[in-house]
């Protein structure tokens, strides 16, 4: 088999695995029935392992500065897990297990990076055509609402038909909210890790879309947070025209899906759970005591009793869990942010995970650290360089004792031949 037909085959199954991987880790789900369990995190995990067990035969691995700094916060999450304050072995296999799978998929992204950007923009078209599906279905034949994700997973995803004169979609994840963090991650990443296209704006746009789409308040915080990200990301490559057709295709939603008054009677015309929830749990961490706070709370059970506590934000769940060691290792990765792609970027990506409602451990939210702390402007500019294309070859003159075959006078011809 030639290089080209390996290279072609070794393609299609980094692809597949990175497709596989990363639709079971943007897309959790729940286990059915009456006693819940952590079981659908564990299958994830294993599965994922799977897929891309192949890839470690075929892509050569090395550790990078941004994966060294991720081992370093695993060691002191795994430190505090095991000797500040224990919980089951188990569960800090399931944080490593987690954190490794982000870290080999950012490595093996260098080796494969076209293949990973074909798994991530599939993941994106897949998701926003399903929830588009189900608007449309919704709206044009009256309800209810086709539950996608029980398809799938077999337990029943927590859309609303009526919530506040609304109806809330969730396409294939659990609930809108669901949606919202996992696209908002995805689409973050995808800005990140991509080149620029005319095909890349477009799976931008349909992000931010499908994303406002799920009517849910997380879709308040990450659309606006998409543009701005974008725009600031890409400013040399994205025109004004683009970010206002975007910015008007938002505003036209707003006004016809009566967004806006639902979300205004849900937080200021009435006390919402899940927002008074979240409130309780700062309120328990604010009253801990101050050896508590540099302790940490622990990686087990909440300081409060059904008070959301994971839904406060990834990133205020990591700090008060792993209390000073986490949070000094996570200040090393916003450094390393701010010195890879200036303060500007880098407070725009930390934006991302303060209000992902995800696990600490989940692997998107790491793998969206790894290329946050990537320097992006320099990697453009060396693309860029790289990519660039021949100027145009003039037709040699050939005299009539030049018998040399065309080829070799065209490679004559091309600049610094």
């Amino acid at each position: 088999m030639s290089d080209g037909a390996r290279r072609q085959a070794g393609g299609r199954l980094a692809f597949l695995g990175f497709l596989v991987a990363l639709f079971l880790l943007f897309t959790p789900f729940e286990q059915g029935g009456p006693n819940p369990s952590m079981f659908p995190k564990y299958f994830t995990a294993a599965i994922s392992v799977l897929a891309l067990a192949p890839l470690c035969f075929i892509t050569r691995l090395r550790l990078r500065i941004e994966s060294q700094l991720v081992l370093v916060a695993l060691a002191m999450v795994a430190l505090h897990a095991l000797a500040v304050s224990p919980v089951p072995f188990h569960f800090v296999l399931l944080i490593s297990l987690n954190i490794c799978l982000a870290l080999f998929i950012y490595e093996a992204s260098f080796t494969w990076r076209a293949e990973f950007v074909a798994a991530l923009s599939w993941l994106l078209v897949i998701n926003a055509a399903v929830i588009t599906v189900q608007a449309l279905l919704f709206h044009f034949t009256g309800g209810p609402i086709v539950d996608f994700h029980k398809m799938v997973f077999g337990s029943s995803s927590r859309f609303v038909e009526d919530f506040l004169n609304i109806a809330r979609f969730s396409g294939l994840h659990v609930e809108p909210g669901t949606y919202a963090n996992y696209i908002g991650c995805l689409a973050a990443i995808l800005m990140l890790a991509s080149t620029f296209s005319g095909r890349f704006l477009l799976l931008c746009f349909m992000a931010v879309l499908s994303v406002f789409a799920t009517n849910s308040g997380s879709s308040v915080y990450f659309v606006p947070l998409m543009i701005v990200l974008l725009a600031y990301l890409w400013r040399s490559k994205v025109r004004a025209s683009h970010i206002v057709l975007l910015v008007l295709a938002v505003l036209v939603y707003m006004f016809f899906s009566g967004v806006m008054e639902h979300l205004e009677a849900r937080f200021f015309e009435r006390d919402d759970g899940s927002l008074s929830h979240r409130l309780e749990g700062v309120h328990a961490w604010v009253a801990l005591s101050l050896e508590d706070k540099l302790i940490g709370v622990g990686f087990g059970a909440d300081p409060c009793f059904r008070c959301y506590y994971q839904d406060i934000g990834m990133v205020f769940n990591l700090l008060t869990r792993g209390g000073l060691i986490v949070t000094l290792a996570f200040a090393v990765m916003v450094g390393r942010m701010m010195l890879a792609n200036g303060p500007v970027l880098a407070v725009l990506l930390v934006l991302v995970p303060v209000n992902e409602k995800m696990f600490f451990y989940e692997a998107p939210i790491w793998l969206f650290f790894l290329f946050a702390m990537t320097p992006h402007a320099r990697g453009r500019e060396l693309r860029s360089r790289g990519a660039a294309p021949l100027p145009p070859v003039p037709a040699p003159r050939r005299g009539r004792d030049d018998v040399r075959a065309p080829a070799a006078a065209l490679m004559d011809e091309r600049p610094g031949a």
